[in-house]
C-alpha cells in the first residue's frame, strides 16, 4: 500500500450512507412544492374582503383615438369652411342656453331649448346632417381648450358656461375636481360628456346619425362609475349599472351593485347582489372576488342586525 495513503479513511460512496439522512435525500423540492401547493389553496379559498373595485366597461383604445381624429378633422374643416347661417344660428342658441341654465334662468333656459331644437329640425332640412356634425365637432374642441386653459389659470369660466351649461359647478358638486382647477376626467372623458350633453339639447341621441356610439358610452358610464356624483346618491349609480347591462351583456351587473350597496352600507342587498352574481357566473372571472365580498357583506350584515 503506497504510504500517501496510509491513514487515510476511504470515502463511504453515496449508496453507503446509513442513518437519516438517506431517507430526506430531496427533501428541499418536495417542501418547496407543498409549498406552493398550500399557498396556491389558499389563494382559492373564499374569506371576507370588502369590495374596493367595480367592474368597468371595456373601452376600444384604438376606436377612441380613430373618433377623436375625426372630431378634430370635422372641426378644423368648420374652422375653414363657412357654416351656414341656421347652423351658425343654432351655434349661438347652444351658447344662450348654457349660458340661462348656467344663471338659474330657467324660463330663458326652457325657451333656448325649444329654440335649439326648432334650428335643428329646420337646418337638417335645408342642408343636411354634415354641417351639424361640425358644428359639434367644432363647439366640442372648444370647450375641450376652454377646460385646458381654466386648468392652466386662464379665467374661461364664460366660454365653459355658455357650451358646458352649470357644467364647471357640477364637476366641484359630484367631486370631480382634484383642487381647484383640476378636473379628473380624460381629453376622451370630456369629449364624451360634452357630446352626449350636445345630442341632448339638439333632440338627437336617438337618431342613428347622431347617436353616441357603443363606445362613447363606454367612456361615459366608466367615467360615471369610477367617479360617482357625490350629490346625487346610489340611485345615479345603479341607473349607470344598469344602462352598461344593456350596452354590454356580458357585463357583470349583479357583482356591480354589490359594491355599489356595500360601500353604501347596505350589507343585507350587497350579499343578495353577490349571491345573484355567482348564481349567474358561477365560473366566471369575478367569481372569487364575489365569494370573498359576499362573505364580508354577510359577516357585517350580521353585526348591523341587533340581536332578538
Amino acid at each position: 500500500m503506497s504510504a500517501r495513503l496510509r491513514g487515510v479513511k476511504p470515502e463511504k460512496h453515496p449508496t453507503e450512507r446509513r442513518g437519516l439522512s438517506r431517507h430526506l435525500e430531496g427533501w428541499q423540492p418536495a417542501l418547496v412544492s407543498l409549498a406552493i401547493a398550500f399557498m396556491g389553496a389558499l389563494l382559492f379559498v373564499p374569506r371576507a374582503v370588502a369590495p374596493e373595485l367595480i367592474p368597468l366597461p371595456h373601452v376600444d383604445a384604438r376606436e377612441t383615438r380613430r373618433q377623436n381624429g375625426a372630431d378634430r378633422a370635422l372641426a378644423e374643416r368648420a374652422l375653414h369652411e363657412d357654416l351656414p347661417f341656421i347652423v351658425r344660428a343654432l351655434g349661438e342658441a347652444v351658447r344662450g342656453y348654457g349660458a340661462a341654465e348656467h344663471d338659474g334662468r330657467s324660463n330663458d333656459s326652457l325657451k333656448k331649448l325649444l329654440e335649439i331644437r326648432g334650428l335643428t329640425r329646420n337646418a337638417r332640412k335645408q342642408h343636411g346632417d354634415d354641417p351639424l356634425h361640425r358644428l359639434r365637432a367644432v363647439e366640442t374642441e372648444m370647450f375641450l381648450r376652454a377646460l385646458d386653459e381654466w386648468e392652466h389659470g386662464v379665467d374661461r369660466r364664460t366660454e365653459i358656461a355658455e357650451l358646458g351649461g352649470a357644467f364647471h359647478e357640477k364637476a366641484r358638486a359630484s367631486g370631480w375636481l382634484e383642487g381647484d382647477r383640476k378636473l379628473v376626467a380624460t381629453e376622451a372623458e370630456r369629449r364624451a360628456l360634452f357630446q352626449l350633453r350636445w345630442v341632448e339639447m339638439t333632440g338627437l341621441r336617438a337618431d342613428p346619425a347622431f347617436a353616441p356610439t357603443a363606445n362613447q358610452l363606454r367612456i361615459y358610464y366608466r367615467f360615471l362609475l369610477e367617479h360617482p356624483d357625490k350629490s346625487a346618491g346610489n340611485d345615479d349609480s345603479l341607473r349607470t349599472i344598469a344602462a352598461v347591462e344593456k350596452l354590454d351583456l356580458d357585463y357583470p351587473g349583479n357583482f356591480a351593485r354589490g359594491v355599489v350597496y356595500y360601500r353604501a352600507g347596505y350589507f343585507t342587498n350587497a350579499a343578495r347582489a353577490f349571491e345573484a352574481h355567482l348564481a349567474k357566473h358561477p365560473d366566471g372571472p369575478w367569481r372569487l372576488r364575489a365569494q370573498n365580498h359576499l362573505l364580508a357583506a354577510a359577516q357585517r350584515s350580521r353585526e348591523s342586525t341587533p340581536a332578538p
